[in-house]
């Protein structure tokens, strides 16, 4: 009986909203911070801006840009989140790896608990998971 409700609860993390961070601030590299008066993490935000309006994003997701992920030594950050899941920070993407983002994002989306195998993720992005934190805990009233 345990297990089936072990189930349901797992069941329920399914499809459920998406918040994909970006980090805005990651610079090009400490010799270059910036390129056009814009740093490496805007330019990975707009190109992943323009894979979603390409409609090549879950419905159910939210692109939110923020000022930093704590990734610094290893620029650029992205970050997945979701109820249930558990929480991801990829690193040492670049604005060319925006369609990979996004394809990992449906992924994750389709995902039970967040956690993809590395051979289920795009070439572009194995081995850049520098972060992976557990889902909070689901709690009932």
């Amino acid at each position: 009986m345990a297990r089936a409700k072990h189930n349901s609860k797992r069941t329920l993390c399914k499809r459920q909203p998406v918040t994909l961070y970006i980090c805005r601030s990651c610079v090009w590299s400490e010799a270059k911070r910036e390129r056009d008066g814009k740093r490496q993490g805007e330019f990975l935000f707009e190109a992943i801006k323009r894979e979603v309006d390409l409609s090549r994003s879950p419905k159910n997701s939210t692109l939110r840009a923020v000022h930093c992920l704590n990734g610094c030594k290893s620029p650029c950050n992205v970050a997945f989140r979701s109820p249930g899941k558990h929480g991801l920070r990829f690193s040492h993407l670049t604005p060319e790896n925006a369609g990979d983002v996004l394809s990992f994002l449906s992924s994750y989306y389709d995902s039970e608990d967040g956690d993809i195998p590395e051979t289920k993720m795009p070439v572009s992005m194995r081995n850049k998971l520098t972060v992976r934190t557990p889902p909070p805990r689901i709690r009932s009233h």
